[in-house]
């Protein structure tokens, strides 16, 4: 990312290496043609803490990215 652009503050975020991938791919595959993991991320994040007209984002409609890998922990 060029400098002086996107949002300050930049934060980690962990999870297991199947479900990122998953997520990518459901992110993708989603309605929003403007979305990346990190808006979609960023949306959940203003509904979950309540923000007042926050909205969940849309999911995709079901797909490969819907069922877990048989290894894959919470």
């Amino acid at each position: 990312m060029a400098a002086g652009k996107g949002p300050t503050g930049y934060r980690k975020f962990r999870a297991p290496t199947d479900l990122w991938k998953r997520f990518g791919d459901a992110v993708e595959a989603g309605p929003d043609p403007e979305a990346d993991m990190s808006k979609v991320l960023r949306q959940f994040i203003r509904w979950y803490v309540g923000e007042t007209n926050a909205d969940l984002p849309k999911q995709p409609p079901k797909g490969p990215w819907s069922t877990p890998d048989t290894e894959e922990q919470a």
